[in-house]
Formats: C-alpha cells, structure tokens, sequence
C-alpha cells in the first residue's frame, strides 16, 4: 500500500484573503482536490488492519518482501524435540542448521560442517586406540557462524549437542536414530569435532556408517547452561522458547522468529519469520535470503487455503490431492493465471500405512492382532491400487516396503513369490485355514480352539475379530479409506471401528501401545538408517510406534548399521526391508506424491522441481537450496477492489464540489454580487 506522505504549513497574516479572485479560485480548488488526496490518504489509513486481511488478504507495505506458505497443518511443537509433523520439520529447517545439508540432487552438502569424513585408520589416534574404520568420524566447521543472539558458533557447541544426545538419547528421542549409535564426542580444536560410535550392546568400538548425514538440529548451549534446562526438560517439557528474552528461539538457520512467535503459536493461524541478515552462507557459500520474511500460515480446511492462493494472499500452497488437481485444473484452462503446479514423489520418503499394534501386554487391544495370518489376510483384503487411484487421485503409488522407490539406490521391492497381492478370496480362505470361523452367523470371524490366540492363551473361544483403528482428522481422505477398509474387511469376516483424532491426540495414544490398528505415516532421510532404526527393539518408547520386533530384523539391521561398503550394505538393507514386508506389522497403503502450487507473479526461482528434487518445499532436512533462490516481484496484479471504490467515490466528490464551486462564481460575478466577507 503506497502511503502518500503531505507537508502542512501555517500561512502567516500577510498571506491572509477575505476575497478569491478568478486566479484565487482555481488555487482554492487545486488545494480543495488536494485535501480530498490527503482525505483517501486518512481514510485508507484509518481502516483497521485486521479488517483489510479479512477481506484481500495480506496486504504488504511495498518495501516488505514476505514470502507466504500455506499447510493444511500447524506446528505441533517450537521445540525441535517434541515436533512430529512435517510443517513442524519445515520450521526447525528454517531457523536452525545441521552440520550437513542435501542439495538440488539431494546429495550431502556442506552446513555448519564444510567437511565430514571417516577417520582414516592410518590416523595416529587410530592407530593408538585400535578402533575401526568408520567408528570416529570427523566434522570441520565453519567460524562463520553466529547464534541470532550475537554469540559466535562454536565447537563447543557441537561437542554439546553430540555428546547430550549419546547420554540421553531415550529422553531426547527425537534424535535416536542418529544418536543410539553414539559413543563420545571429543574437540580437536576450535574449528573441528570428532565423534565416537560403538554398539551399546557388546560396548565394542562400531563403524557408522550413515555418520555422513546427521540432520540434528544444533542448538546452543550457552542458552541451555544459562538456563538449566536439563535434556528429560528438553525432550518431554521445553516449549522452545527461551522465555522473556529479547531473542527468543537461538539458532544459526536462514531465518529468526520474532518477538511475537509465542502470540503466534497460541494464536495457532501462522508464524511469522524474519530474514537472519547474518547468516553464514553468505560468507561460506556466497549465498543469502532475498526476502525480509517467511509466514507460514496454518488452515483448518483446505477450500479457505485455496481461495488464498487464489486470491494472492499466498505464494506457495501444500494441498491434497483433490484440491491439487482442482486448482490444476483451473491453471490447464487459464482460469487461474500466475500459478505453476508441481507434483511427483515426496523426496521426504512419506508413506501411509494401516500400523497393527505388535505389543503383546496390551490389555484392551483384539490379542487376534498378533496372529501374522490375520494381518496376512488383513493385507490380501486390501487394495491398494484402488486406494491410490479412488482416494490419492492417482497421486500416489501403492506401497510395500518401508523404503520407497523415490529413494532408488535403497528400496527393495518384493518379488512376484513374495508380493502380498489383493485377493479377498484367497484372504478368506487363510482365516479358515488359521482357524477363524464365522461361529454363530452374524458375518463376523470368531477365534476357535485352532486359532493361535486360543493355542498360545491370548484369548478364549469365541473372541470375535472386530478391531479398532485411529485416524487423523488433518488428513480427510484417511476417513474414506477407514470406510473403504471397513467395507472390505467386512467380506473376509474382519470388523473394525475406526476413530477421528487430532494428530497430536493420536500420537499419545499410539505411544501408550494399547491399540488395535491405526492409519499414519512416516517420512526418513535419504540414508536407509533413520527409518530402519524407528522398526528396532531399542526405538520402544521413543520412535517405534507399534513395538514392532524381529530378531532376523535386528541381525540385519545392525549390519546396516556397521558395514560400510555401500554394496555389501544394500544387502543388509534389502533383508531388512524384506523381512518387515513379511511380518506385516505394516501395510504400506501408498506412497504419497507431494502436491504443490506457487505463484510466479509474486516470486522468481522456483527452479525446476522434477530436475531438481532438493529444490522442494518438502526438503526439510534444513538449508534447503530453493529459499536462496526465490527472488521477491512484488503484490499479484490488480489493487483490492475496495480501495478502487473508496478513490473513486472520493475523486467524484471531489470533481463535483469543483465544478459546483466555478458555476457559483460565474453566477455571482455575472450579477455583480459583493464579496462575502467570508470569501468562497
């Protein structure tokens, strides 16, 4: 909004008049028309701003650059701890560094760490300490750095962070897939770390072989020491916020939350970010932010997210599949001009999946759940295709393992022996065989004496197979699925009862281990170890969410872990990856495609998205390269239809008044009349 600035003077007597003249008059209507400007200047002003949003949007001062993003989902948590969801991710990527980050490609690249690598054993503290290749691994780091209170970055900072999640990494349980693994963390110098990793279960010195990709977010230790908070604090209780502090979430990232983020978070509509002018990509890489600020801007439903963008009230939008394809639809007959769509297979490795609940303790779960013919059957009755094609939009790919194709170089697929196809027929006939029958005719399976919950004591005759299953209120197409499964499951004889929750309500209650089956997701790193890791015996009570266990799966995975020939590795991977799909205490429904829209009228630098994946919004692994590149274009074309009103109303008065004012002089000055002492 361009606001018109007016200089006001205080005429002395001598310029005082009692009368106008013909010269005079036209001078009083040019300061009349003026006044008006000045008027539509005040008028303007003097709306409220809340009621301008309500009605165009956010309205930028024009000397304000302010990228705008649109999530279907809030922040779950400011602490980077306590987050689950990928809006949140998103967050911590943007005012927090790791000490690596992935590039356009997605490769590893250099962050706060400008180089990592495996100790060389020919190292003379390798040689003295005996430990292998791969178990101590070097992190340089850059002394460009500064924390957004104006402390420097240092080593220290590192050795904190790596060595607080090697001694606590059950209470900060966001991390353990990196830090389960880690021994101590030692300081070189001011400028270099080295970290030591080990098995916890032999205590026996371990290569490491995903240590090239830690994505922990680095968080500043002077603030934690100022502060006493201590790491159960931080992984259960720290809201993220240093309260009361002038700057209140210290980080290194691109960006810096203001001093109103907890107003924000409260509020629960958006986060307003501001760009860190001293970031040290511009020092280390030549790289800056060339905008003044980030909103991320949360919505209940998705048809009011729509109309923003739309609307120009935002720049870039996340959307479901259904919305996607209206809105592309719009953008394919040029209805909506200025905005480009992007979708294709989320470089983030989300997946959706039916999780059955493999604790065996408990108490108000269908004990008929652990029978691995019943999650069989359970698979066989479910079509995914269907799925991704009737509720994905064909916006999704049907799922297996826990590794998606997406990621080339460690998915397994099944083979034709092993793929678990849909056939309710065949489903049917493995709950027969397995000992389920439909006792007494009301279309529902019963456990028999055969069943292996009746054999192994989990549960008496009779114990029908009626399950509960939760779902996320955030994701509306999970609820049709939950309805499509319910119908299908009912022509083998499997019930189940599903549940709406809030994701964050779900979370606990998948966590307490007491459930039948629910519908989720998961997203991992680029390197196979995150997601492996969350399937093991030790992520129980921390990233495990349904206690899965298998000791063929933990043989393997723990070669995973130590063998770093990236060939002999895939091997490990694959058998993993193999095993699970077996077990089935997952069906991978779909893997989900990401689904984009951004404006190009607003924004510059997009980039091209399927040349370059690293480039989306869904690279949350911090540092993301797009956000360097988006160069600011200024408001969507065409000004908010009111403000066109008020002008012109304003200016028609105005030219009326005028024209009223020069009759009237013509009409005295023909009749000869005398001045008025009050002049016109």
């Amino acid at each position: 909004m361009a606001v018109v600035k007016t200089v006001s003077r205080r005429p002395d007597d001598s310029m005082r008049s009692v009368g106008l003249g013909e010269e005079d008059l036209q001078t009083g209507v040019k300061r009349f028309l003026s006044v008006c400007l000045v008027v539509i200047s005040v008028t303007v002003l003097s709306i409220p701003i809340a009621g301008v949003l309500g009605i165009v949007g956010n309205v930028k001062a024009a000397s304000v650059a302010e990228l705008r993003v649109g999530f279907l989902q809030e922040v779950d948590s400011l602490n980077p701890y306590l987050g689950l969801n990928d809006a949140s991710y998103i967050f911590y990527g943007l005012v927090y560094d790791g000490l690596t980050v992935l590039d356009n490609d997605m490769n590893p690249t250099p962050d706060l760490a400008l180089g990592v690598w495996a100790v060389p054993i020919t190292d003379p503290d390798m040689v003295e300490s005996g430990e292998p290749y791969g178990s101590v691994w070097q992190y340089n780091l850059t002394n460009s750095a500064f924390w957004t209170d104006g402390e420097p970055f240092t080593a220290d900072d590192v050795l904190w962070n790596m060595q607080i999640n090697a001694d606590y990494y059950d209470d900060l349980w966001a991390f353990q897939p990196y830090a389960y693994f880690m021994r101590y963390a030692e300081k070189i110098d001011d400028s270099t770390v080295r970290v030591h990793f080990y098995n916890r279960a032999t205590g026996q010195p371990m290569p490491a072989a995903y240590a090239y990709l830690i994505s922990l977010p680095m968080l500043p230790k002077h603030k934690f020491e100022e502060f006493s908070i201590a790491a159960n604090e931080i992984g259960f209780a720290w809201t993220g916020l240093f309260e009361d502090e002038d700057v209140p979430i210290v980080g290194t990232g691109p960006f810096m939350a203001t001093s109103n983020i907890k107003k924000e978070k409260q509020a629960g509509d958006k986060i307003t970010l501001v760009k860190n002018e001293n970031y040290h990509w511009k020092t280390d890489k030549g790289k800056e932010i060339q905008f003044d600020r980030l909103v991320m801007n949360f919505y209940k439903e998705t048809t009011a997210m729509v109309l923003a963008l739309r609307n120009g009230e935002l720049d870039i939008a996340s959307l479901p599949p259904a919305s996607y394809l209206e809105v592309k639809s719009q953008v394919d007959s040029e209805a909506l001009k200025n905005v480009t769509c992007f979708t294709g297979p989320k470089i983030t490795q989300y997946w959706t999946e039916i999780g059955i609940n493999m604790n065996e303790g408990a108490t108000d779960a269908n004990p008929a759940r652990l029978d691995p013919a019943v999650r069989t059957a359970m698979a066989m009755a479910t079509d995914k295709q269907y799925i991704c094609d009737q509720f994905y939009y064909g916006l999704a790919d049907p799922g297996t393992t826990v590794i998606p194709p997406v990621n080339t170089k460690w998915h397994y697929e099944p083979t034709a022996d092993e793929l678990i196809s849909y056939n309710l027929e065949a489903a049917g006939d493995m709950l027969t065989a397995a000992g389920y029958v439909d006792i007494d005719e009301d279309d529902i399976r019963e456990c028999t004496a055969s069943s292996l919950p009746v054999q192994e004591g989990w549960t008496t005759e009779g114990k029908k197979l009626i399950f509960n299953m939760l779902l996320r209120r955030e994701y509306p197409e999970e609820k049709d699925i939950a309805q499509y499964l319910k119908t299908e499951w009912a022509k083998i004889g499997i019930v189940i009862n599903y549940e709406i929750l809030d994701e964050a309500e779900l979370s606990t209650q998948v966590y307490y281990y007491n459930y039948d089956t629910m519908i989720w997701y998961w997203s991992a790193d680029i390197d196979p170890n995150y997601q492996l890791y969350v399937l093991t015996k030790a992520a129980w009570n921390g990233w495990n969410d349904n206690m899965y266990s298998s000791p063929a799966y933990e043989e393997n995975y723990t070669k995973t872990v130590s063998t770093m020939d990236p060939v002999e590795r895939k091997t490990y991977v694959d058998n993993c990856q193999r095993v699970h799909y077996r077990d089935v205490a997952y069906i991978i429904m779909a893997y989900a495609w990401q689904c984009y829209a951004y404006r190009t009228d607003t924004f510059s630098g997009w980039g091209d998205w399927a040349a370059d994946p690293g480039r989306t919004m869904d690279n949350f692994w911090m540092g993301n390269p797009l956000f360097f590149d988006l160069v600011y274009l200024g408001e969507t074309d065409g000004g908010p239809p009111w403000l066109a009103i008020i002008v012109a109303i304003v200016v028609v008065a105005a030219v009326v008044v005028a024209v009223m004012l020069l009759r009237k002089r013509g009409r005295k000055k023909e009749e000869e009349i005398s001045e008025s002492p009050l002049g016109e």
